[in-house]
């Protein structure tokens, strides 16, 4: 774990409060403990990282996203010191959840909200969605993409993929797009929800 924390960089940090999520820089990492600045974490944020609290980090290496839970050893400052932990998950590109967007929405900024009839999935990549009219393969259109967690993401999305379907006794177009311009902390909030989506659903299987 120490090797893979070392290869590692552009880490972001979530407490339990997502809406204080930030980045933070590697100071020092042993076999036992990560020690790091919170460097873009306001001071009012500091109050939802506390001692002992669980905390998801993600961070980008060669592979992919690396991703693991661990637990707050000490904060003093805006130095923090995490618990090295033996489970980490790496999350290739072509490995990005696709869920549903379960009570989220999606709004093209060009169109009419009605334009949109129902988002199939959505992943870290891109989303699939139904639409009332076709758009034009390799154009951007700008995108708003509100999640259940209350977090709202602004980007673009590119269709890769449109074919034309029936959907509800109405033609329709079924169009795959991918995201651009999506900054690295927004994609982290994706995998991140799709985490949050994909155990929700595997408790419920499990009830």
């Amino acid at each position: 774990m120490k090797e893979i924390i070392k290869s590692a960089k552009d880490f972001k940090i979530i407490p339990n409060n997502f809406k204080s999520s930030g980045a933070f820089d590697v100071i020092d990492v042993d076999d036992e403990k990560i020690t790091a600045k919170l460097n873009l974490i306001d001071d009012s944020e500091l109050i939802d990282y506390t001692t002992g609290s669980n905390v998801e980090v993600f961070g980008v290496n060669n592979v992919g996203l690396v991703y693991f839970e661990t637990k707050i050893l000490d904060i003093k400052d805006k130095v923090i010191t995490l618990a090295i932990v033996p489970d980490y998950s790496i999350i290739q590109r072509r490995e990005y959840s696709r869920v549903g967007l379960n009570q989220g929405s999606v709004i093209f900024k060009d169109f009419a909200p009605n334009f949109i009839k129902h988002v199939e999935d959505i992943s870290a990549g891109g989303i699939k969605l139904i639409s009332t009219n076709a758009l034009e393969l390799d154009k951007h259109y700008d995108i708003e993409i509100n999640l259940s967690n209350n977090m709202k993401i602004e980007c673009a999305m590119q269709p890769i993929r449109i074919k034309e379907i029936e959907y509800e006794g109405q033609k329709c177009y079924l169009i795959s797009g991918k995201f651009v311009n999506l900054e690295n902390m927004d994609r982290i909030v994706l995998v991140q929800y799709a985490f949050k989506i994909k155990m929700e659903e595997q408790n419920k299987e499990n009830d």
